[in-house]
């Protein structure tokens, strides 16, 4: 509703989301979004199924909502199609675009194609964007690992210089290094003007993005960091072997821990006692009990963030 005159307006966001659902068929996706994205990077995170690509692809336009509304800088999402300003820069987890070309031949094409675009000025170039996520020039599409597909995905979603950046599982593929490496790139590349929304289901990437973070659980928000105190926690990783018992972990070690296998044989406890070496020793001794050998066990300490949706997203052994 246009403001009274004399009234102050109401501020236009680069993105909002008002009630939004997209509910499929069969059941899932999201429900109830309402949220607001100023310039500035926000990591969405949360489980597999939880909605985060379903969220991100609805705000670029890319599937139509059941309910709600959403819009970007005050229009349709569709809209920057049709008037070409391209507001929005994608990169989706899924999907290997032109796979029979080379990765500059794609972003030469690419750059062609938004030459005429209001935002591209402002834009790096393609050999620019070719050695700063180190592409291959000689590979085809189709041929490159899933860390050199998803480093591409990236560079082709900045080509336009576009106000808005959506990274859908962009580290996918990569070990924490090249995580690392990716979210260090993204920092340098990314105007700060921009508006940034990368999802994750890796907690630890929080420590490189260092953003607003929301988290998705069940298709709704959960978590809202830019909202609530903050708090810290411990957190003891160790490989075993895959699909411990974790109920019989719970039992063994002190109340109000959270336990997840991120990777299959790979676990993660967290706690917001300091864990000490009594901590691990029940913890290992357990492991021990049945049979499962231990390596690489590490303990740091999480950031009020990480601690926060770690806390939210893990399984408690709660029926």
């Amino acid at each position: 509703m246009p403001a009274e005159p004399g009234e102050p307006s109401e501020p236009v966001f680069p993105i909002s989301c008002v009630d939004l659902s997209l509910i499929y068929p069969g059941g899932g996706g999201i429900s109830g979004i309402n949220l607001d994205f100023g310039p500035a990077t926000t990591a969405i995170v949360g489980n597999n199924g939880a909605g985060k690509s379903t969220l991100l692809e609805t705000i670029a336009g890319l599937r139509t909502p059941t309910g709600g509304q959403i819009t970007l800088f005050g229009q349709n999402p569709g809209t920057w199609r049709s008037t070409g300003t391209h507001k929005v820069g994608v990169a989706l987890q899924s999907g290997r675009p032109y796979p029979s070309a080379t990765p500059q031949a794609l972003l030469n094409y690419l750059h062609e194609l938004y030459t005429s675009s209001p935002n591209r000025s402002g834009a790096p170039t393609v050999d620019f964007l070719v050695e700063a996520f180190a592409l291959t020039t000689r590979t085809s599409i189709k041929n490159l690992s899933g860390g050199e597909l998803q480093r591409l995905k990236c560079a082709a979603a900045l080509i336009a210089g576009a106000p808005i950046v959506i990274l859908d599982e962009p580290t996918a593929g990569l070990d924490p290094q090249g995580r690392r490496d990716l979210y260090e790139v993204l920092t340098i590349l990314v105007p700060a003007e921009s508006t940034v929304l990368v999802s994750t289901h890796i907690l630890e990437d929080l420590e490189s993005i260092n953003s607003r973070v929301i988290a998705l659980k069940d298709g709704a928000v959960a978590y809202d960091s830019s909202v609530g105190p903050r708090t810290s926690a411990f957190c003891l990783t160790f490989t075993s072997r895959p699909n411990l018992d974790l109920g019989g972990l719970y039992n063994a070690l002190p109340e109000g821990v959270g336990i997840s296998e991120k990777i299959n044989g790979q676990y993660s406890i967290t706690s917001q006692l300091h864990i000490d070496a009594a901590f691990i020793a029940t913890a290992m001794n357990f492991c021990a009990q049945i049979g499962a050998e231990v390596l690489d066990v590490q303990v740091r300490k999480l950031g009020g963030v990480i601690a926060e949706v770690e806390d939210l997203l893990l399984d408690r052994g709660e029926q």
